[in-house]
């Protein structure tokens, strides 16, 4: 009975694990509602984790060091915005670094009219609270990614490699009716491309090149998503190739030059892998795959590849770099001021307009440079963060060194791994973090590749391999011979 109860609450996990998903459908979740239903929906995975930590007693596993490590930075970001919030008297805040400039708006503040004597270590505490709300479900997601069994992640997997193609042809499509409505294709700068449900075409092209990794993976046949079965049919391959192809176009039809720089990073290491893995498989794999390159190619010329080309040659690149540079050096003029405290989480755009020049054009609302953004604005504790962030991967990167093999299939817990590469590639570019709905993705893919089943990855036998963890490496038994330990 404590077995099947243990079971539907991972069910459970999974199934709202999931939903979080769907919020990349609304404007990639950055509305009021979208994150109102993500908070409660962080409040019910916690819930059911509890549920599933207590029925699983004495048996739940230490999370691992790459895990650990993750959730410790997400646990410090949320403790140093919590802190942001508390008030100070003006004095006490006009002393801290960088709050001088603001001696006459503090003095404003306290004056009869407002009468306002205290202030938030926080710049913005408006801006402060919002991006604890949308911190809380990231934390819950990691916790739970990191708990689920084998199946229930990969079917959570699943889900997000359909959401994904599902998006790509959304865009595909806005280019097919281009000029039939607005609300199909969104047209700016002579020229219409592919954005999806999101309102911004870097986002969009973020959530494609995650998922590319994953469905290279499994057009490759490294693995199952919805059955147990060990070997997948090579029509099913197939169908999820056709799938990795509609993605690599729709992000090339994106026109983001940092997104498809991410995505064709982390899809040329995700190929290089499946090819030497494959390297004794027969030359039908061979084939088919060249065939959904060829299609991947022609669908990417047809739909974005000229005028991508186009944005990067000449002169058409030069407008963007520059004003990217600009908005970094003021940046870092503005992390060199309020350091060590920095200004406040999510306190960014109100506090970057005082290094503004008029040389950046505009009201800047992210610095679209993430690692730069985050230190602007939590100060010594980003480097705390960025340190600990490196570290997860670091360690992470090394599991997957230690458990390689040339004569079994690829975990779909590296393909995870590649996604949220690209991510992280993308975050020196743009913004993603500060998009709910990638923010999802990114942290269920980092913390999938850090699955909680990993600890004794190379000294221990997966004696169930439904719920086996998505990476492993077996021991011999003891009564076999040492010399004949194989990979699993």
């Amino acid at each position: 009975m404590r077995l099947i109860a243990r079971d539907l609450a991972d069910k459970a996990l999974a199934l709202v694990l999931g939903l979080f998903l769907l919020l990349a459908l609304f404007r990639g979740g950055n509305t009021d509602l979208a994150m109102t239903f993500a908070l409660m929906g962080a409040i019910i995975l916690l819930l059911l984790f509890v549920v599933q930590a207590v029925l699983a007693l004495p048996t739940v596993p230490r999370p691992t060091a790459p895990a650990g490590t993750f959730i410790a930075a997400l646990f410090l970001l949320l403790v140093f915005g919590a802190v942001s919030l508390i008030s100070v008297d003006s004095a006490t805040w006009l002393r801290l670094p960088g709050r001088d400039a603001y001696a006459e708006v503090a003095g404003l503040l306290a004056g009869p009219e407002f009468s306002v004597k205290t202030l938030s270590l926080s710049i913005d505490p408006f801006g402060t609270t919002r991006a604890l709300l949308a911190l809380a479900p990231c934390i819950a997601i990691a916790i739970a990614s990191i708990t689920l069994s084998r199946n229930s992640l990969l079917r959570v997997l699943g889900v997000f490699m359909l959401m994904a193609t599902f998006e790509a042809l959304i865009g595909l499509f806005q280019l097919g009716f281009r000029g039939a409505s607005s609300v199909f294709v969104l047209d700016y700068a002579g020229h219409s491309r592919a954005s999806g449900t999101f309102v911004n075409k870097n986002h969009y092209a973020t959530l494609l090149a995650m998922s590319l990794p994953l469905l290279i993976f499994r057009a490759a046949g490294q693995f199952s998503l919805f059955s147990n079965r060990s070997v997948t049919g090579s029509l099913s391959n197939v169908w999820w190739g056709i799938a990795a192809a509609v993605v690599a176009a729709a992000l090339i039809a994106s026109l983001s030059r940092a997104g498809v720089l991410a995505g064709g990073i982390a899809a040329a290491l995700a190929i290089g892998l499946c090819v030497t893995q494959q390297r004794s498989r027969s030359r039908k794999a061979l084939a088919v795959a060249l065939v959904i390159a060829a299609l991947a190619i022609s669908l990417a010329a047809i739909t974005g590849l000229g005028q991508l080309i186009r944005s990067v040659s000449g002169g058409a690149l030069d407008g963007g770099v520059s004003s990217r540079w600009l908005m970094n050096t003021h940046t870092w003029e503005g992390i060199t001021t309020f350091f060590p405290l920095g200004a406040g989480l999510g306190s960014y755009s109100i506090a970057f307009q005082r290094f503004q020049t008029p040389q950046l054009l505009g009201f800047v609302e992210y610095a679209h440079n993430d690692y730069l953004q985050l230190l602007f604005e939590t100060g010594a504790v980003g480097v705390i963060v960025l340190l600990l962030l490196a570290l997860s991967a670091a360690l992470a990167a090394r599991t997957f060194w230690v458990a390689r093999s040339k004569e079994q299939k690829l975990s779909p817990a590296l393909a995870c791994y590649l996604g949220a590469l690209a991510f992280a590639i993308h975050a020196w570019f743009d913004f993603p973090s500060h998009i709910p709905a990638i923010a999802v993705v990114a942290t269920l893919l980092f913390s999938a590749s850090m699955n909680a089943n990993l600890p004794g990855l190379a000294r221990r036998i997966v004696s169930n391999p439904v719920d086996a963890p998505l990476l492993r490496v077996a021991r011999p038994h003891p009564q076999a011979n040492p010399t004949s330990a194989s990979t699993t």
